[in-house]
Order: C-alpha cells, then structure tokens, then sequence
C-alpha cells in the first residue's frame, strides 16, 4: 500500500499522470428569489431601504450588480425570459397571462433541462409561471419540498431555484383595520417616498410596511445559507440573490422605469471556485446584466455551452472577465399586457439614460387593473385624482403619457423629468431612438403584430413567423415613428392614408395605432379613418375607435360595445373592454357606459374582470358556479 501511494506521487511529481479529471468537479447554484421588488427597498442598493445583514455577507463575499435588470416587469414574463434566456418578444412569450403557451424555440430546452442533460440535480422550490411549454426532463423535482438534499447521491452537482412571496405585491393588498391598527417596525415618517407618490399616511405606512417585507426576505436568504453551510456545501455552491422583477408600489411592477425593472443582484462565490471568478470579490459590477443573461451564466458556470439560439451572454465563468462585464452599458425590456389591462412599451437603458417608447401614449399609466387597485394606495391615488387632488408628478399617472421619455437614472433615480424634449438632449434622443428601433428591427418584435392576430396565425412556431414577417415589421415601426413629429407633415399624411387603404389589415391596424398616438395632430385625416369603424378586421375597429374617440369625432363605445357583444375571440374582447374603460374613467361623462350595454359571447377570466369592474364588483369576485370557459383558454392564476 505504502509503495502504491509512493509510485503515484512520483508519477504525480513528473508529470507523467492526467490529473484533468481531478479538476472536473462542477459547483452547486443556487437562486433565492424575492418577488416583486426592485433595488428602492434595500439601503445596499438604494438609499433609504431596508437593512439586509444576511444579502450584504453574500455581497461582501462575492459580487454586487448595481445595473441589473429584468426584461420584463411581470412575473410570468420575466420568469420566461429567465428559463429561456431568450428575449419575450422574439419567441412569443410577452404578454402576462398567457392565452395560449408558446413552444420552445427549434432545438432550445429551458436551462435547468440542459444543466440535468449534463448531470446536475435540477429542483425548483416552487413557482414556474411560464408562458413557454415547458417540456419535459426540466426538472427532478418542482413542489413546495423540492430541495437540494434529495438528489440522489453527494457527489451530484445541483442547481436549486427558490422563490419568496413575502415579498409579493399580494402582501401589501392588506385592508383598513390592518392600516389603521397594525404598527409597522419601520417608521412610517421615515421612508423616502417616490417622487411621484404622493405624500399621504397611507403611502407612507404602505412603504414602511413593504420595507418589513423586504426584512422577512433577508431572514429568508440568511437561513438558506445556513442550510447550505449545515450541509457542508456553502463553498462548493454559487448563491444567486434577485428579485424577480421590480416593484411593488404603485407605478412600479408592471412599468418599465427603474422601479419595474431595476432589481437587487448579489451573487456570492464559493472558495472552491474563485477560479471561476478570478477578479473582484467584494465588489461592486458596473456593468449591465439582465435576466435573458441569467441562464447562459449558470450554464457557463457549470461547464455546458450556451445554445447559439439563447438571446443572452454569460457575466461569470470561464471566458468572462469583470473588465469585459464592466464595459456592458445597455439593456433592453418590454412591457404588454397584464392580466386584462393593455400597453406597448419599450425601453433601451443605455449608460445613465433611459428611453422609453410608448406605442400606445393615450393609456394612463393609472389605468385600472384589478389586481393592481387591490393595494388601498392605488385605490386614494385614484380617489385624490379624481377629487383633483393631485399636481406635478403625482398627477401624470393619471394622464396620457408622452411618446418618447428620455430620463437621467442618476439625477433623477425616479424618472420624473422627460427631456426628450429638450434642445440639451436631442444627441442622446435621437441615437437611443434609433438604437431601439435597431433592436426591434433585429428580434424582430411581434408585439407589432396585436395579441389577438399572434394567437391566430403565429403561435405554432413564433420565432418563424418573425422570421418570416421581419419586412413587414420593419415597416410598421417606421409607420409608427411618423407619430414622432411635432405636427402632421404632408408627408405622414400621405403615408397614414395611403396606410389605412391598404390591403394588407395590419397594415391598417398600425395607420390606427399611429392616428391614436398622434392624437388631436392627426385630427385631419379623420375622416379619412370613419370607413375603418366598419373594418373586416375587428382589431383595426377598435384601433379606429381610439383614435376617433381620443379626438372627440365619434362616440367611441358604440364600436367598442358591439364588438364586445359580437366577437366570439376573448383576446378582441378584453382589447375592446380596455378601450372602453379608457374613455369611461379619462373624458369626463362624455362616455359613460353601464354593465347593461354588454352581453358578451366571448368569456374569459379578462372579460370577466373588466365587466365586473365596470359593475362595481369588489376585486376578486365570488366564482360563479359553471360559468363558460373562453374559446381560447388562458392560464390565470395571479402572478
């Protein structure tokens, strides 16, 4: 035994042994996910949050990204992006609350199926929220037990996905009593309030009470490191700390300034795989990171190529550096629908700017959401507006938005000053603009396709259809862009109407969707657009509508409640259902509509929240007992 042991560290000592399978040992990953809060509510990311004892030891034996980011600023959205690490818009998987699951991209599993195909322990403990088949081999275990310590022997390699909702916008739907007898360990008084929150006890309690929230989550992150430590494996094992998109006041989850997409990222390295992250340990990144990035890094990490039709890039492992990291200055997000409540946003931070495109301008931000307006914040913001209460920055909620926002994150961390108007910034204006267009072009984007039309023609294979249709989407965002000018020149109105007599409907969808943010500017071409209110395409009817009734030229509701009472598609339903409560809530009583007007064929959980809301009903309502299921069911569970 002695003269074995001695022959092998002379073989050793030569050289003349492989020892490279001594060096292939994979480390453990582990992601601890707080729902729904953006960097504002811990003091290491934002001044005025909470205290984290438990995520700064991560920090302080890792990395801290200052600049990371969801794509999306919704659960099931931004959870996709990161299982797919593939960009929504591309592949069909945008909108929250899915109407129908988009299939994988050709050849792509999700991440966690590609780290178990390689030999790793794959459990998620237990929120998936995919608007993506999942497939199957994903997963070894996806339940409220899943956990590391069931893998099948200690030598397996894990990677192990939990996620919090002590965190979760639902944590803060508390009622009256709670507000007006519960004491918050936060000081009310002491919270630094958003600037364009406005500033009333009940904003104030609401913050502190979320502060509490976030110390539930630090708690929750210290005893998962015990766990790991117990177990002997905190330095086998990379931890991931991250919110899972921003939030959860209101204005934050569901809108893409930073307080919807600027999430908290720690990760600490194991001691037995600092040669995986070979510079910075304790310090801060930089540079910018988002979800699409996520999986490729715990794939490189772990040793397995990152498929060629992932979207994202690695920020750790083999072949990354923080130098290279460091000089990342652009991240990409977007924001549809949510639950029954439409919007189409981009947005492109670049460096210390942000801009934001809003292809729909003519929605408030406040416009209602059941879900949302559960939180008794939401509910007297809307109460002082419509007592007109409200100026400055508070007030905007409640108005149309602007087209182009540019904002200074680093001035104005609550992105209240647009100066996309201003002479000082028209350099940075255009060239943000014309790199989101880039990025638009080059996905290509099928949100310029309404949800409604994807469902129909795009969803067997959506990242084909883009392929197929990247022409025709170029030029709707060029059609869009006309909506950019200060006034309407001859030239955009020969191209809206030479639009709106197309052959082509979607092409007559975007001359609509144009005319509607342009508002009272395309005044002009009004009448050119009255044939669309009797448009074959039921879509460009409610695009009409819009626009028609943005301008006061026609009673919008008569197209819109015939539509509603008509169609026998839900997603037309719930498209229709937004637009009407735009112009019941924002034009005064020139509008009104009543539960009455409407006699639905299409249903669905959309139809049924708008209708209800439009009725009265308290948020969520009692389920009525064999009520119809939608022609094209979705999956709603709140996110």
């Amino acid at each position: 035994m002695i003269r074995t042991a001695l022959l092998l560290l002379t073989i050793l000592s030569i050289g003349l042994l492989d020892t490279s399978h001594l060096d292939a040992k994979q480390p453990n990953i582990v992601w601890i996910v707080s729902e729904d809060n953006s960097i504002h509510y811990l003091n290491h990311f934002f001044p005025g949050g909470a205290e984290a004892p438990n995520i700064e030891a991560l920090a302080a034996a890792g990395l801290t990204f200052d600049h990371a980011y969801s794509n999306a600023p919704v659960c099931s959205v931004a959870r996709t992006t990161l299982a797919t690490g593939c960009l929504g818009p591309r592949i069909g998987t945008q909108f929250h609350r899915r109407y129908q699951l988009a299939p994988m991209p050709n050849g792509l599993k999700m991440f966690p199926g590609l780290l178990r195909d390689a030999g790793y322990y794959t459990t998620n403990n237990s929120k998936k929220d995919y608007n993506a088949i999942e497939g199957d081999g994903i997963w070894d275990q996806s339940s409220g037990k899943a956990t590391w310590r069931n893998r099948p022997n200690a030598s397996t390699p894990f990677f192990h996905m939990q996620s919090h909702a002590q965190s979760h916008e639902g944590s803060l739907h508390f009622n009256r009593q709670t507000f007006e007898s519960v004491t918050t360990q936060t000081d009310p008084k002491s919270v630094q309030l958003a600037d364009y929150h406005p500033d009333t006890p009940l904003f104030r309690y609401t913050h502190a009470y979320y502060l509490d929230r976030m110390k539930l989550i630090d708690e929750i992150v210290g005893a998962t490191v015990a766990k790991l430590q117990e177990d002997g494996l905190l330095e086998d094992t990379f931890i991931f700390y991250f919110g899972d998109h921003g939030g959860v006041l209101p204005k934050s989850k569901g809108y893409l300034t930073d307080a919807g997409v600027h999430v908290p990222l720690v990760v600490r390295v194991p001691e037995n795989f600092k040669h995986l992250v070979p510079d910075g340990v304790g310090e801060r990144v930089g540079g910018f990171v988002s979800f699409v990035d996520f999986g490729p890094t715990v794939l490189n990490l772990a040793g397995v190529t990152v498929p060629k039709e992932m979207d994202g890039v690695p920020f750790l492992g083999v072949g990354t550096s923080l130098d290279e990291v460091n000089s990342r200055n652009e991240t990409f997000s977007y924001a549809d629908r949510f639950d029954e409540k439409y919007d189409f946003v981009r947005s492109i931070h670049q460096g210390k700017y942000q801009y934001i495109r809003s292809y729909q301008p003519y929605l408030p931000d406040g416009l209602n959401n059941n879900y949302r307006y559960k939180n008794l914040a939401y509910e007297e913001w809307r109460q002082l507006f419509t007592e007109g209460k409200l100026d400055g920055p508070p007030l905007t909620f409640f108005q149309a938005k602007p087209i182009e926002g540019l904002f200074d994150c680093e001035a104005d961390p609550h992105q209240v000053v647009n100066l996309a108007q201003d002479p000082r910034y028209q350099e940075q204006l255009q060239q943000l603009r014309e790199r989101l267009d880039e990025k638009l072009k080059s996905l290509p984007d099928l949100s310029f396709y309404p949800e409604s039309y994807l469902a129909e023609h795009a969803m067997d294979n959506p990242v084909q259809f883009g392929k197929q249709k990247a022409k025709e989407i170029a030029s709707f965002i060029e059609l869009a862009n006309l909506a950019l000018g200060f006034e309407l020149t001859e030239d955009a109105r020969k191209k809206l109407t030479s639009a709106m007599r197309s052959t082509n409907p979607m092409t007559r969808y975007w001359a609509m969707m144009t005319c509607a943010a342009m508002g009272k500017k395309a005044s002009p071409i009004a009448k050119e657009a009255l044939p669309l209110l009797e448009d074959p395409q039921e879509v460009v009817r409610i695009r009409a509508a819009e626009f028609l009734g943005c301008i006061e030229q026609v009673n919008p509701q008569t197209t819109l409640i015939n539509l509603v009472n008509t169609t026998e598609d839900p997603i037309i339903a719930t498209e229709a259902l937004n637009a009407v409560v735009l112009f019941r809530d924002f034009y005064g009583d020139k509008f009104p509509v009543t539960r009455d007007d409407f006699k639905p064929i299409a249903t669905g959980a959309d139809v049924d929240d708008r209708l209800n809301y439009i009725n009265g009903v308290p948020y969520p309502p009692k389920k009525q007992p064999n009520s119809p299921k939608p022609k094209n069911k979705a999956a709603r569970n709140q996110s």
